[in-house]
């Protein structure tokens, strides 16, 4: 061959491995952006091409970038083989040997990882990976001080030539992973906030910068946000990673945590298995749904995704913490303590496993159990901040406070980024300045300058109802409870989980009860009802040692309440026993915690008290004491029911259902059930079918709704030529007639629409309205009670029934009716009050003393509400209980000051307070000589004294 020909020859080979080169990087590029499959294909065809095996570097880049699409794809044994084919041919590549140890590292194979890191670094000391793999090895096997030396270096080294290390992404990802774990270990307070915020900017940027396609930089920057819980800083960082690589299942998992941390279950889940779908060994989303399902209360689905993940890993410590955490729920000790035992065997201080063993445990408030987890991890690692934190928030939840403030101090100097940590250190600070107000069994506590006195009132109505709780469930909490108000909503969601907001304004741990305070809330409510709520949590999950699921909790709780079923319910029920499109019991649960649709997570609140009625009613008042037992004894559902009631559940369940059926058939006063039709579609099958008296009719209501009438009157009547009791067609018919003030001729048309067995609500409605206009009282308190017996709880027949007994003048009965309707909204402070007053007026001081109790348990800042009670307790003669509350009710500064000293003095005089008494109404006179009333007491005394 001629010199010139040979050279030729060499340019041709190189620019042949030139193309090679161009289709590699087209594969990684591939690869970064989400195209696994594409690089794959791509990867094949390199490494069968000749021109690879000619040049041994080129074949083991491409050996190796197939081994990393695997792994991506979750093909572990294909990756390693792969390696384990290209170490052969190349045993002195540093880099094969380097990526082989992190796949075994990551399947729990360490000593065969650290094997390879050896083999590696033999080659090249400074192997950036090697270095990583052998750094973790030290972490996971308990030796946390040459860990953090081991990751110094580092550190050391992006000090030294963050130059050369700048233009290399893969490079400073391993540095930046490395940077983080040293600085949490060694740094604290601003150092470490600074060097933290030094990884991100200095060098995830840089690798961002460097190549734009670097997704994990990105990711690891969200990841590094979140572990704070500080999402608003997360998740632009992580869908700058979703965009550049929508199939990375490391970022979908990383946003599957922080819709765990947020409570959204179903949205977590969904991420978790779309990461599982495209990497079905990728451990941590077998980790995150573990978790979810612990909180889902599923422990035995959460214990299959902790064995999915340790069949990938058997020693990975967040994989052994959920399997342990899973058994202990599922109640086998033995098999959790075994999974201790084997994170001991490797790792005698397993810091992660502990943490993240209590926070699965305090999740399901298995206080104890978590508490002894934070503590070992704690005392594995000092430096850890997740324990710290995580023990600080158990605390929180048990009423230790002056505990959790140290800790949180800790934790915060261990990570400053931590926005938990940061949060509940001001709940802390805020709560400080609370005055606690003390009874035998509770603690309560209050802003002084907004809630003292609600607090007062409040540590009154919990001890008097902790007697009757005590009694129904046969359990008093030992110890006090401690209550707090907190100052605004926005306090009670920092004091309750951390971060800014909870959708409840009231939240019980089991240990200790928060409320958002009724005067920071637009609208008053019904505190008592919400306090009453929360303290049957504290029983039942103290008696049952917090094994009861959700649903019963719930169930007993919502029972308590002692109101009516919402008419919404009502609604529900109607629509859906008939149709069997109900939860049970194997579903309810997700019900609360996971809702498949916008009903269902009412519908569930809703089945769950008829749930505990039906319990009541079926095997007698002792039913909940016996459930409640089983559920302490660490039994399932499925094991409870028949333990305490002495029947299959599927006979309990056909008995529910035969009780749903029951209560539905007492709600017949309702408008047509029809499912919802568009306009369009009701115009298109009336084409089809003209003759229809039910479809003119829901024509002429369409028309009537759109306020066009002349268009409404042919339609309506058509269906009432058709059918002259068509229901709809009636009431529309009888609106129109309406509007031009023919109301006789509207009864006329109403009254053969009228079916007494099954009533329609619009014709008894709007016919009970006329006739009352009519004079027709006798007639109308018919139709309205009519429906009323067909439809108890309904708030418009019991309303109309009470303008009518208002104009019959029937006192009695209009009380009952206005009763009635207090029940049926609990923060209806208007309806209290006129109840109060007019049994004052009536003389009936016991019902007038229960109104005005009940108006406090509203709005307890009301002068007048005070000022009822008061009346009420001195017509009882309890002059005593009269004199606090006219006190209150004037510290209150009412509009009538005057007239309430007088109530004051009076009362005082009847307690025997006489020299008190005296001197006020001397005052009162003093201040204005000519006030009737005060002249009026002052001439009754001095009358009573010259006898």
């Amino acid at each position: 061959m001629t010199t010139q020909a040979a050279g030729v020859w060499v340019r041709t080979i190189q620019a042949a491995q030139e193309n090679e080169r161009d289709q590699l990087a087209q594969a990684l590029k591939a690869l970064q952006v989400g195209k696994t499959a594409t690089a794959r294909e791509q990867l094949e065809a390199l490494s069968q091409s000749p021109r690879v095996h000619q040049d041994s570097d080129l074949a083991a880049e491409v050996a190796r970038a197939q081994a990393i699409c695997l792994r991506a794809q979750g093909e572990l044994d294909e990756a390693t083989r792969i390696l384990e084919e290209a170490i052969k041919a190349a045993p002195a590549n540093p880099d094969l040997l380097a990526l082989l140890a992190d796949l075994e590292f990551s399947r729990g194979r360490w000593e065969a990882a650290a094997e390879r890191t050896a083999q590696a670094r033999a080659q090249d000391d400074n192997h950036l990976l090697a270095r990583w793999v052998d750094a973790q090895l030290l972490r996971e096997t308990g030796k946390l001080e040459d860990a953090v030396n081991a990751c110094r270096w580092f550190v050391d080294l992006q000090n030294e030539q963050a130059e050369r290390l700048k233009t290399d992404p893969e490079a400073l990802l391993l540095v930046g992973q490395a940077a983080e774990l040293y600085f949490r270990a060694e740094a604290r307070g601003e150092d470490l906030a600074q060097s933290l915020n030094d990884v991100i900017n200095v060098i995830y940027e840089q690798a961002i910068t460097t190549d734009r396609h670097c997704w994990q930089a990105a990711w690891l920057e969200g990841r590094l946000f979140l572990a704070g819980y500080n999402e608003r800083l997360a998740m632009p960082e992580l869908q700058r990673a979703l965009t550049i690589n929508p199939l990375a299942p490391e970022v979908l998992t990383t946003l599957g945590q922080a819709d765990l941390n947020g409570y959204k279950l179903a949205a977590g889940r969904e991420k978790a298995q779309r990461a599982l779908e495209i990497n079905p060994s990728y451990l941590p989303a077998y980790v995150l749904l573990a978790d979810l399902n612990i909180s889902d209360e599923r422990f035995a689905d959460a214990l299959k995704a902790a064995e999915s993940a340790l069949a990938i890993n058997p020693r990975d410590q967040d994989a052994l913490a959920r399997y342990a955490a899973a058994q202990r729920l599922l109640l086998n000790d033995a098999a959790a303590r075994a999974a201790e035992l084997a994170v001991l065997a490797d790792n005698p201080r397993p810091a992660r496993f502990y943490a993240a063993l209590g926070e699965r445990l305090a999740d399901r408030r298995k206080y104890p159990e978590a508490e002894r987890a934070f503590l070992k991890a704690v005392e594995a690692d000092p430096n850890q901040a997740d324990a710290i934190i995580g023990l600080g928030m158990l605390h929180m939840q048990v009423g230790r406070e002056a505990e959790a403030k140290t800790l949180f101090d800790q934790a915060f100097a261990a990570d400053p980024f931590n926005v938990r940590a940061d949060n509940m250190m001001k709940v802390l600070r805020h709560l400080s300045g609370y005055t606690t107000i003390e009874t035998n069994h509770f603690r309560v506590l209050v802003d002084p300058a907004q809630d003292e006195l609600l607090g007062r009132y409040m540590a009154d109505y919990l001890e008097e109802v902790l007697v009757e709780l005590s009694q129904t469930l046969g359990f008093t909490p030992p110890g006090q409870t401690q209550v707090e108000i907190l100052k605004n909503h926005q306090w009670f969601s920092g004091r309750t989980i951390g971060l800014p907001f909870i959708p409840t304004v009231g939240a019980c741990t089991g240990k200790v009860v928060a409320m958002a305070s009724p005067r920071a809330t637009q609208r008053p409510y019904n505190w008592a009802r919400v306090l009453k709520h929360e303290m049957v949590h504290v029983l039942n999950l103290q008696q049952t040692e917090f094994n009861i699921p959700h649903w019963y909790t719930e169930a007993l709780a919502v029972n308590s309440e002692g109101y009516p079923r919402p008419q919404e319910w009502n609604k529900m029920l109607l629509v859906r026993v008939p149709a069997r499109k109900l939860l049970n019991l194997d579903t309810i649960n997700l019900g609360f915690i996971r809702p498949s649709e916008p009903e269902e997570r009412q519908l569930a609140y809703c089945q769950a008290q008829l749930y505990a009625q039906y319990m009541t009613q079926r095997f007698g008042p002792q039913a909940h004491i016996r459930l409640l037992d089983a559920y302490r004894r660490g039994l399932t559902t499925d094991q409870a029911v028949p333990d305490a009631f002495g029947i299959p559940k599927e006979d309990f369940e056909a008995g529910y259902l035969d009780f749903l059926d029951a209560e539905v058939r007492t709600l017949k006063a309702r408008v047509e059930s029809e499912e919802p039709i568009t306009f369009s579609k009701l115009q298109d099958r009336l084409k089809a079918d003209p003759e229809n008296a039910d479809l003119n009719a829901k024509m002429a209501y369409e028309h009537f709704s759109r306020r066009d009438l002349r268009e409404a009157r042919p339609f309506a009547d058509k269906a009432l030529k058709l059918n002259p009791k068509q229901p709809l067609a009636a009431y529309v018919k009888a609106r129109l007639l309406e509007t031009i003030g023919d109301e006789e001729a509207a009864r006329a048309v109403l009254k053969p629409a009228l079916d007494p067995e099954n009533p329609n609500e619009r014709v008894v409605d709007l016919l009970g309205q006329l006739e009352m206009k009519a004079g027709n009282l006798d007639e109308a308190e018919r139709l309205f009670e009519t429906a009323r017996r067909l439809d108890p709880s309904n708030s418009k027949w019991i309303a109309g029934l009470a303008r009518v007994h208002l104009r019959q003048k029937r006192v009695d009965a209009f009380l009952e009716d206005l009763a009635k309707l207090a029940l049926n909204d609990a923060d209806d402070l208007t309806l209290r009050k006129e109840l109060a007053k007019r049994h004052l007026q009536r003389g009936e001081f016991d019902q007038a003393a229960r109104w005005g109790k009940e108006c406090l348990y509203i709005d307890v800042y009301d002068p007048e509400c005070h000022e009822l009670l008061a009346d009420a307790h001195l017509g009882q003669n309890q002059a005593d209980r009269a004199v606090a509350e006219y006190k209150v009710a004037l510290q209150l500064q009412p509009k009538k000051l005057a007239l309430l000293g007088v109530k004051l003095a009076r009362a005082e005089w009847a307690a025997g307070q006489r020299d008190e008494a005296r001197q006020r109404l001397d005052a009162i006179l003093q201040a204005d000589p000519t006030l009737p009333e005060a002249q009026d007491l002052d001439r009754e005394w001095r009358g009573k004294a010259e006898r």
